[in-house]
């Protein structure tokens, strides 16, 4: 039995059907080079990023093969959530767990990857089920090292400044879940359950009880 989620800025959705195929594709091709006297030779790249593709089934009934955490996500709720991921420009970390029939557990991944591209597919007689193709990037961060000159018995020494831990940022927009108010909302993502009028007035929201499971909500 697999299990595959998605997560980004502290929020994870499980994906209600396991992909019945889950394609890597690994980069790195050579380039060819023609030397003096010697001919064709091939300089050997380093490892590309990897490609990562899948079809999710996302169902708009409760079928005996759904996985959830709690109620049935709609349909809705996901495709706003891939929306979401792609409009954010920021990665979104991928977590396989796979596990046998018999319970054996296997290794499991997590890969930080950037949502590339997901096209959308209907078929007529399916209850309103929707099927979509997900293309996703291996995504590596760029970072730099700082350094300080110490005095160390005489000599010059490199110090590598620490690492400084990074406060929790407040995504752009929320999808609302099942179960959710405003004033949970801005608890949740703005630490303050009283600032659910800001939330509020920046969406138009005349009755602050009333919204629906799959809407997206602007926080900045």
């Amino acid at each position: 039995m697999y299990r595959f989620y998605m997560k980004q800025n502290g929020e994870q959705i499980l994906l209600p059907v396991a992909p019945s195929e889950l394609i890597t594709t690994v980069e790195g091709e050579s380039e060819k080079v023609d030397l003096v006297n010697i001919g064709e030779g091939s300089i050997l790249k380093d490892i590309g990023l990897r490609r990562i593709s899948f079809t999710v089934l996302l169902p708009a009934v409760q079928y005996s093969f759904v996985q959830t955490e709690g109620v049935l996500q709609p349909p809705i709720f996901f495709l706003n959530q891939f929306r979401q991921y792609k409009m954010s420009k920021k990665p979104v970390s991928l977590i396989v767990f796979r596990k046998l029939v018999n319970g054996t557990e296997l290794f499991s991944g997590n890969i930080d990857v950037s949502f590339e591209k997901y096209t959308v597919l209907e078929r007529g007689g399916e209850q309103g089920d929707f099927w979509v193709e997900v293309n996703l990037k291996e995504y590596r961060k760029i970072t730099s090292t700082t350094y300080k000159m110490e005095q160390k018995e005489g000599q010059t020494v490199l110090e590598e400044f620490g690492a400084k831990r990074e406060g929790k940022e407040v995504p752009n927009t929320y999808t609302v879940k099942q179960g959710d108010s405003l004033w949970k909302i801005a608890q949740t993502m703005l630490n303050d359950g009283s600032r659910y009028k800001e939330i509020a007035e920046k969406n138009n929201i005349v009755n602050p009880n009333k919204i629906q499971v799959g809407q997206i909500l602007r926080l900045g």
